[in-house]
């Protein structure tokens, strides 16, 4: 998918607690953007952690089975998974859902790659505004 398709939500918050890594994944989802006050049921959060678990078995979930997972309806689950398509941590493989990339961890770096070119574009053409002047 090219870069132009992404999106990208970036929060600035405290550390996590550490305590659990539901805490580190509803941190990592609430620094990308993705829990917030619309999203009572946290459902994107809830997916992920979903996808981080079956990423450890290296199995996908379909649309059907994450909605038994998660409970709200199949239409935010679909939703929230474009959502998480959309900003590049969730990819369709056939009928089901994972993790970009074998790991979460993985999956961020790959994220941080793409952030990074899109701001060496920006950076460019600051560049270039700059030096119109």
């Amino acid at each position: 998918m090219p870069l132009a398709l992404r999106q990208y939500t970036l929060r600035k918050l405290r550390e996590p607690p550490k305590d659990t890594a539901e805490e580190d994944i509803r941190w990592i989802c609430s620094s990308l953007g993705f829990v917030g006050k619309r999203d009572k049921n946290e459902t994107a959060f809830q997916i992920l952690s979903q996808l981080v678990k079956s990423a450890k078995e290296e199995s996908g979930l379909t649309a059907e089975q994450l909605t038994q997972l998660v409970t709200p309806t199949i239409g935010s689950v679909i939703y929230h998974l474009k959502r998480l398509i959309k900003a590049g941590l969730v990819i369709k493989n056939g009928s089901r859902y994972e993790l970009r990339m074998r790991t979460f961890q993985g999956t961020i770096q790959e994220i941080r790659k793409e952030v990074d070119l899109l701001l060496d574009d920006v950076t460019e053409v600051a560049r270039g505004i700059d030096g119109s002047r």
